[in-house]
């Protein structure tokens, strides 16, 4: 029987910290508790050398950034990747590597992993970048990639560009993983990959709710200066346009002429004066936390009312899985994975985004009316919250997770 041991890419970036940070975390607790043989590598870390070091029951392998400015360069530094591993990964017989990728736009890294190792190779598409660019909004792709090209502006070259880099890298993968249906459903039709080698495998957390009963609330309440009977709202997230923030702030004014006391908890980093100006004259009932540890967090969601996550786009939706976990009635935009995490109605509540003249937009007058049906009926709330956990548990556990990943590498 083939031996197989795991290597998991991640490169530095805010996607690294969070959502992609959040998803290794995840499986390398995922592959503590099993008989797979796993290592980690860092590449574009900064320093100046390669280190080797032993974590926990594994090796971490972080590898410097090289200044480069051009496609050549690029390549040149994924050949060298390519060749530093070979020094620090000994190759044995009857060993099958497997290098799990975790980000787009780099087939040359595949090539030279394929022409170093005897390996398989997986890619999991977090994200794209023509999806941020354009928030998700695959009919302005579509449009855009129909165009002849001396009618596409610089933007939209760079983003053809770099859909055809990503189809060549797909192609060059033997499996590709989907962490939504959506985002299958756009490679699989903008970027022509083989069904047989996609899988669709949800992100997913590890369970680590505990019930507070209401004298505990009412201590964390204190401790936060949360007056009881306020309504209290929270956003969690990195403080980027793409997460509808201004949209947000501009539901919740719309919320204090009826609930002048309703406070609005935003929990995350970034640039904050943007917010800030968005905000004026409603300051007093908006805190902006700053990116906070995980046990802070949860400690919000046990005081809070409502979650809400308004992004323009989601690939996945990290956060709105770990509100319903925390039993939190949530409200989410209609788009990406939030979709299709969230029941509309059952395991809480969606609202549109839709195109202006420009761009996409939330629908302030319908996340305003969420935040106020939610507040004036406590009853439906606590209903659509304990949908919400069980939705989790169904659907988002890292136990499914698990076995699926696990799954993935016995057959690839």
């Amino acid at each position: 029987m083939t031996k197989k041991k795991v290597y998991i890419f991640n490169s530095s970036s805010r996607a690294a910290v969070y959502g992609i940070g959040t998803y290794i975390a995840q499986l390398t607790d995922c592959l503590k508790e099993e008989e797979i043989e796993f290592g980690l590598i860092y590449i574009h870390v900064e320093g100046e050398e390669v280190t080797v070091t032993e974590q926990e029951g594994y090796q971490l392998i972080s590898i410097p950034s090289t200044s480069y400015s051009n496609p050549q360069g690029r390549e040149y530094y994924a050949r060298n990747i390519a060749y530093l591993l070979k020094e620090f990964i000994p190759v044995e017989k009857g060993v099958e590597y497997i290098f799990h990728l975790n980000f787009m736009g780099n087939p040359a890294l595949v090539s030279n992993l394929k022409k170093m190792f005897r390996c398989k190779v997986i890619l999991v598409a977090h994200y794209s970048n023509w999806s941020f660019t354009l928030l998700g909004d695959n009919l302005k792709l579509k449009r855009i990639l129909a165009k002849r090209p001396k009618k596409r502006d610089y933007s939209e070259q760079s983003i053809v560009k770099d859909v055809k880099e990503n189809a060549k890298m797909i192609a060059q993968c033997d499996k590709f993983v989907c962490i939504a249906r959506h985002s299958m459903d756009s490679f699989t039709s903008i970027c022509r990959i083989d069904a047989k080698k996609t899988v669709l495998i949800n992100n997913a957390l590890k369970d680590c709710y505990i019930p507070v009963d209401e004298e505990h609330k009412r201590i964390l309440r204190h401790k936060y200066y949360i007056q009881e009977g306020i309504p209290l709202l929270i956003f969690a997230g990195r403080l980027d346009e793409v997460k509808g923030i201004a949209f947000l702030i501009q539901a919740f004014r719309k919320v204090l002429e009826t609930y002048t006391n309703a406070r609005l908890l935003i929990a995350g980093d970034g640039s904050f004066n943007r917010w800030l100006k968005e905000a004026k004259d409603i300051w007093s009932q908006i805190i902006f936390t700053g990116r906070i540890e995980k046990e802070v967090l949860y400690e919000l969601y046990h005081i809070a009312d409502i979650g809400i996550m308004s992004s323009l786009h989601e690939e996945f939706g990290f956060v709105a899985i770990e509100m319903m976990m925390n039993q939190l009635p949530v409200i989410v935009s209609d788009t990406g994975g939030l979709s299709e995490i969230v029941e509309d109605g059952i395991s809480g509540l969606k609202v549109p985004v839709m195109n202006d003249s420009k761009q996409q937009v939330i629908d302030v007058d319908a996340l305003s009316a969420k935040m106020i049906q939610l507040i004036e009926h406590p009853d439906f709330a606590k209903i659509l919250a304990e949908n919400a956990r069980s939705r989790f548990l169904e659907k988002y556990d890292l136990t499914i997770f698990r076995e699926k990943m696990l799954n993935l590498y016995r057959e690839v």
